[in-house]
């Protein structure tokens, strides 16, 4: 020990220490996943790293005191998308201004790394879904405390107006005139709670209309699954389309086209998230614009509220609304816009 006193301690010292290996230290350390260390060894080592004052190395340190101005975004494992895009955007730009680095991580279920957070000790994290109740252990464990949304929280609240765009699109179809509509689903089997959520939401307007549920169908610009669904929306009577975003909107143009149809003649078709595609795509896509840049400085203005004791921001106002271009029109023909 006076020896150990003279230098830094290493985790090879902790690993001799509690009769493990180098390896064993660092698994338990970084609390990886998918090891099975027993929890009898586990206390050990924990013990052994109390005993020798185990410190990790001065960037670590530096981390650990609250200095590293590291804010850790935990995002779903969701395709990064144009809505997505520009939130990340605003949020690293405005904890820029304030000193902070914006670092995103994405848990996968296959990996066995240690949690980023373990590693990077930041001093804020946020989540864009609640924690388990283990990851939240686990930051409370390693001294992290600022987490949003807060345990006792499920959701950082925003304005309702922010998830709507579904039941914008169909009430804009249905005052066109369109009482058959279809829900369009992308193929990313990622996102599949979030299309179920819209389909959801479209459905409760065609109800509230007292018109048939929406006829949901898959579409991707690979495969067989745009025209199979134009044939199959056609059969049903289906003259509009929802698209769960753009992209997906330009994939349903396109098969229509591709079966004859005219877009908005014989098939309206509305988007998603207003993205730059909208307005470029031929003809132009009707979409349901939101302002994704407020959701981005309310994020940035929660974590400075939690890392520098700022004011609590006012969650965002925006409303989502409806952008109408070429791609939609009225039953009849007339234009819709």
């Amino acid at each position: 020990m006076e020896k150990l006193a003279r230098r830094r301690v290493t985790a090879a010292d902790v690993a001799r220490e509690a009769g493990v290996s180098p390896a064993t230290v660092g698994f338990v350390l970084n609390r990886t996943k998918g090891q099975t260390i027993s929890e009898a060894t586990r206390q050990r080592v924990l013990a052994a790293s109390q005993r020798l004052n185990y410190k990790p190395h001065q960037a670590a340190r530096t981390l650990r005191s609250g200095r590293n101005k590291v804010v850790l975004l935990v995002l779903p494992d969701w395709p990064v998308e144009h809505s997505l895009r520009t939130n990340l955007e605003v949020l690293t730009h405005a904890l820029a201004a304030h000193g902070y680095a914006l670092i995103t991580y994405t848990p996968l279920p296959q990996s066995t790394a240690p949690p980023l957070w373990a590693i990077l000790d930041p001093a804020v994290v946020i989540g864009y879904k609640p924690f388990s109740v283990q990851d939240v252990a686990d930051m409370k464990s390693l001294g992290i405390r600022n987490i949003i949304p807060p345990p006792d929280q499920e959701v950082v609240e925003a304005s309702p107006d922010f998830v709507l765009g579904p039941r914008l699109q169909g009430e804009y179809l249905l005052a066109l005139g369109h009482t058959r509509l279809g829900f369009a689903k992308p193929a990313d089997p990622r996102l599949e709670e979030l299309v179920e959520a819209r389909l959801q939401l479209l459905n409760q307007v065609c109800t509230e209309a007292g018109v048939a549920p929406a006829v949901a169908k898959q579409v991707d610009f690979q495969g067989p699954s745009g025209p199979l669904a134009i044939a199959q929306w056609r059969a049903e009577g289906v003259t509009a389309v929802a698209a769960y975003n753009d992209e997906t909107a330009a994939d349903v143009i396109s098969a229509a086209v591709r079966h004859g149809l005219r877009v908005p003649e014989d098939l309206s078709v509305v988007g998603h998230d207003d993205s730059p595609l909208a307005a470029r795509y031929l003809p132009s896509i009707s979409s349901v614009a939101v302002d994704n840049e407020q959701l981005g400085l309310y994020a940035a203005g929660l974590a400075l509220h939690y890392a520098e004791e700022q004011p609590l921001p006012d969650p965002p106002t925006g409303a989502a609304e409806i952008v109408p271009r070429e791609s939609t029109a009225h039953i009849d023909g007339g234009h819709g816009h």
